[in-house]
């Protein structure tokens, strides 16, 4: 969802205030089932553009619509949509999510630096769990909690590293590429990552932001690099390292790094990804992606037709009746 904010930061930073109003659309609460949970957003301007999505296309007509009200007015609004009509008489569309949705629509004033988009944006650069609390105009709070997106760091910059950084870019993540070989970086290659540094292979753990929400995945085909980043990455808290290649290899690898502790093999991943069938590089790319998100989201990779629960989540964001 962070990537989506993202989209959203960047269509509020090309606003041209002087000659355009905005708004922001958010989903504060659901009682059912929907296509989007509570936490979607979608920010509009009075042209009829609009970033993001509050449902699956079907409410967002509406939702323009009253967002244009709320850019008049100066006021926010608290808009509930009931989706639970399978024959679709609401909106004149047939939803058949069975459920309701309220949804928060906000006036934005980009004079005011606290602004609900200048508040994301900061959550987005400090990258911590943050719970924000949102007031609501008939005085409960919606409260979320909110987690920095996925940071991929790839080690060693082959052709074969370009659609992972590709994939993740499209995905959302921020993707660090490093080498430590400055030949190896081609900015033609890695266009998509948000940085590409040359950084010696002792040296990783040290020049190298990494938090609770960074996933290594070691692509270089050099053994000796990949065993001198791994023994670095192993001196940190990094929770998931991925190990391109057989796993014969992996375990060579592992029997040669030093300061080997009990736990660590359960953050290391190798052979990396999930069994796709993957042999191509985008292939390949697609089989590790998948199973960094897996890992993040707490999530099996299994089929969703063998799951006995909902497909969603459910906890982290809930609307309050507490006021402030």
């Amino acid at each position: 969802m962070i990537n989506e904010f993202q989209q959203i930061i960047n269509a509020y930073r090309q606003t041209d205030f002087g000659q355009r109003r905005a708004a922001l659309a958010t989903v504060v609460g659901l009682r059912g089932s929907g296509y989007r949970r509570p936490g979607a957003r979608m920010y509009i301007t009075d042209d009829g553009q609009w970033i993001g999505a509050i449902s699956g296309g079907c409410l967002e007509g509406d939702a323009l619509r009253k967002a244009r009200e709320v850019m008049s007015s100066g006021q926010a609004r608290l808009v509930v949509y009931d989706t639970s009509d399978p024959e679709g008489e609401n909106f004149g569309i047939g939803l058949g999510c069975n459920g309701i949705l309220d949804v928060l629509l906000e006036p934005i004033d980009p004079t005011d630096p606290g602004n609900r988009v200048e508040t994301l944006a900061r959550i987005i650069r400090e990258r911590q769990i943050v719970t924000l609390d949102t007031p609501l105009p008939d005085g409960s709070v919606f409260s979320e909690t909110l987690k920095p997106d996925i940071q991929l760091l790839v080690f060693g910059a082959g052709y074969d590293a370009a659609p992972l950084v590709q994939l993740a870019k499209q995905v959302g993540w921020r993707v660090v590429i490093t080498d430590d070989c400055v030949a190896h970086l081609m900015p033609r290659r890695f266009a998509a990552a948000d940085e590409m540094v040359a950084i010696p292979r002792d040296e990783v753990a040290q020049k190298l932001a990494i938090d609770e929400f960074s996933a290594a995945v070691l692509i270089s085909h050099n053994y000796k690099y990949d065993r001198a980043v791994l023994e670095k990455l192993l001196q940190t808290d990094i929770p998931y390292i991925g190990l391109l290649g057989p796993k014969k290899r992996g375990d060579a690898l592992l029997g040669e790094v030093s300061g080997l502790k009990p736990g660590d093999t359960d953050r290391i991943f190798g052979p990396v990804g999930l069994d796709l069938g993957a042999e191509t590089p985008q292939e390949i790319a697609l089989s590790v992606v998948a199973e960094i998100q897996a890992f993040f989201r707490k999530a099996s990779g299994r089929p969703l037709k063998f799951k006995n629960a909902p497909i969603h989540q459910t906890g982290e964001s809930v609307m309050t009746t507490s006021s402030l």
